[in-house]
């Protein structure tokens, strides 16, 4: 049986990666071409995991989508199975850069001769202020661990019911829980890291409404990620930025 192109069974992406990542399991013994020459799988490659595509000797930056990954830590054959028995971690200068020269996209049918794209779309959620969703869905946010099973409670409710099929337009009710939200410092790094997360989830795109569950004794009060998240409450007059008139 003739060798099949690598690219049937591996992803490849960059031509700097010394490895690819297989698409589906790669058996000892199976070969494949890749950059002109042929590849020979030296024992069984997972998927998921990684395979050499050209000899790495050790000490040598290990690439993979275009980014250092770790270091051979012994001499690596091509075909050979990478992971963690040749792979180690180091320190190394990052690119903080990456992505900066990225390269125009390809002409399309109904660009312009000078590569202007034409209008493309797609059907989504105009969310009014430059983001547009794919979904529609209300999520449940707990402030905090105890107030998870609340909202998971809520959010079975809906799909135990036939409350959504009054609402097409709703793709659903999902509950956004964690483990956090109490016994740590008030405005701590912490806490700010917990409400820069949960806002995070509140203004995602895909996210029509939601709605902020606590139990009203935590340290991540609800309050403090609508201050200093500025998030929207609903009151009088509609909506607007929580604490101001």
């Amino acid at each position: 049986m003739p060798p099949i192109p690598l690219s049937h069974a591996a992803v490849h992406l960059r031509p700097e990666d010394n490895v690819a990542v297989a698409a589906r399991p790669l058996q000892p013994g199976q070969e494949y071409q890749f950059d002109g020459a042929v590849l020979t799988v030296a024992r069984r490659v997972g998927l998921g995991h990684k395979i050499a595509v050209r000899p790495i000797a050790k000490g040598e930056a290990v690439r993979k989508y275009g980014q250092i990954i770790g270091f051979a830590s012994e001499d690596i054959a091509a075909g050979a199975h990478v992971h963690v028995h040749n792979l180690s971690a180091d320190v190394f200068e990052r690119d903080y850069a990456f992505c900066r020269d990225c390269p125009p996209p390809p002409l399309h049918p109904g660009d312009d001769a000078a590569g202007a794209p034409a209008q493309r779309h797609f059907m989504g959620y105009d969310r009014g202020d430059g983001r547009y969703g794919t979904r529609n869905y209300i999520a449940l946010i707990s402030t905090v661990n105890c107030s998870a099973s609340t909202s998971k409670y809520i959010s079975e409710r809906f799909r135990a019911t036939d409350l959504l099929q009054r609402y097409p337009n709703v793709d659903g009710v999902v509950p956004i829980t964690h483990k956090a939200g109490c016994a740590m410092q008030y405005d701590g790094a912490d806490h700010k890291q917990l409400d820069l997360t949960l806002a995070g989830f509140a203004k995602h795109p895909n996210v029509a409404a939601y709605i902020l569950i606590g139990l009203g004794c935590e340290t991540g009060q609800a309050i403090h990620l609508v201050e200093n998240q500025g998030l929207i409450q609903l009151g009088a007059g509609g909506p607007r930025p929580y604490g101001r008139g």
